[in-house]
């Protein structure tokens, strides 16, 4: 088996060689703060007479909240690619507390505007060409003459993201070589089929038309708006840490490998908890008389927090999505610490028990199960007396326990 692992290591490491992978750019045109209007569903029914009736359903639950629409350039060439940047994007509004990230809820939401362009063609001519200040290459163009772009609304799941945009690359595909480009319309995406219906035709609308908002005076960022000299300082004083960061100080500080760093510091909640229970665990330990081995304790926070927590957090995701294959992965890729049931108080008890040997590492994953889904309450000392899972390590106990099984 390691001989396995080593030649497939070997061969995954010979294909990043041959194929190494290109950072993505993608360039922010702008950034709007709107208010949601609400939300049309349409459906439509054919009877047996061959009628067709369409009904549009007007639901007004998310009118009026805040909502924040992020633009982009045409920067990206793939359905990956498109999938890759919304799950950094998401995770970075996730870490800075903007939204919580759960794209099956509508907390994020992607309208996906999907053209083609054969491979290689790079037309400097056209008129919606967008390209990057630092080369002319056909990655930074817009297609040259093969239809319009075609926009997919309210995509809110990344598999959406990848089968939208295949679908619609080989839909448009399909009607260039028709010699029937594709005109400028406004499509949803059916995920039962697959396929992406036209909701409305654009004809030649303008996608952004502003005028100033007459109630709403221009907002200043001076020193009293900031309540400090410049944006940097503001910045500076209330933006939160960011996830590189906390991992050099998370290596730093604890003494964490850099990859279980990287994992805890992607989740802002997992930092709170991870350094609460170390806390915790350490001033147990102190008040018990053992030694502060800090190095030792933060490793087996994180150890249970990265391996065990996230996986009792894992399954409990998988159970509630049930057979809905794209809830369970919007639920996979929007796990987070503080979706557990066990905190920083228990979790750093549960360590510091392990860490005096009052339990085995394996006592102690039952207990963290128990606590997570059963005793949401109980303190681990408490589930472990209950049990009888307490190591006793007195050896005079010892004695006399071995004395009476003889005598019995």
């Amino acid at each position: 088996q390691q001989q396995q692992q080593q030649q497939q290591q070997q061969q995954q490491q010979q294909q990043q060689q041959q194929h190494p992978l290109e950072p993505v750019q993608l360039r922010i045109e702008r950034i709007q703060l709107e208010q949601d209007t609400g939300k049309t569903t349409t459906h439509t029914k054919t009877s047996t007479n061959n009628t067709t009736t369409t009904t549009a359903h007007m639901n007004y639950n998310r009118a009026g909240c805040a909502l924040i629409e992020i633009v982009s350039y045409p920067d990206l060439r793939s359905a990956h690619e498109a999938a890759g940047v919304v799950e950094k994007i998401r995770k970075l509004l996730k870490h800075v507390g903007s939204c919580d990230g759960k794209m099956e809820e509508g907390s994020l939401r992607c309208d996906l505007n999907v053209s083609i362009a054969p491979v290689g063609r790079n037309d400097d001519d056209d008129d919606d060409a967008s390209t990057s200040s630092t080369d002319n290459s056909d990655r930074y163009t817009l297609p040259p003459g093969n239809g319009h772009r075609v926009e997919v609304k309210n995509l809110n799941s990344l598999r959406q993201i990848i089968a939208a945009t295949e679908y619609e690359a080989i839909r448009q595909s399909s009607l260039a070589i028709q010699n029937e480009p594709s005109g400028r319309e406004t499509r949803t995406f059916n995920p039962l089929d697959g396929e992406t219906i036209c909701i409305r035709a654009k004809g030649d609308a303008i996608d952004y038309r502003f005028m100033p908002e007459p109630d709403l005076p221009p907002l200043i960022l001076d020193e009293v708006t900031l309540g400090c000299k410049s944006l940097e300082e503001f910045l500076e004083w209330y933006m939160p840490e960011s996830a590189e960061d906390a991992t050099a100080r998370l290596v730093n500080e604890y003494g964490l490998g850099e990859r279980v760093a990287l994992l805890i510091a992607s989740d802002p909640p997992a930092i709170v908890l991870f350094e609460d229970a170390v806390s915790v665990a350490k001033a147990e330990l102190v008040q018990e008389g053992h030694d502060d081995d800090s190095g030792a304790v933060s490793a087996l926070v994180a150890n249970i927090l990265c391996n065990d927590l996230y996986a009792l957090i894992k399954k409990s995701a998988i159970e509630e999505a049930g057979d809905d294959e794209d809830k369970r992965a919007s639920l996979l890729n929007s796990i987070s610490a503080d979706q557990s049931t066990v905190d920083s108080q228990r979790l750093g008890s549960l360590v510091a028990m392990i860490a005096n040997e009052s339990l085995t590492t394996s006592m102690g994953k039952k207990i963290l199960t128990i606590m997570y889904k059963e005793e949401l309450s109980s303190s681990p000392s408490d589930i472990a007396t209950r049990n009888g899972w307490e190591v006793i390590s007195d050896m005079d106990m010892l004695t006399q326990l071995c004395t009476d099984v003889v005598h019995d």
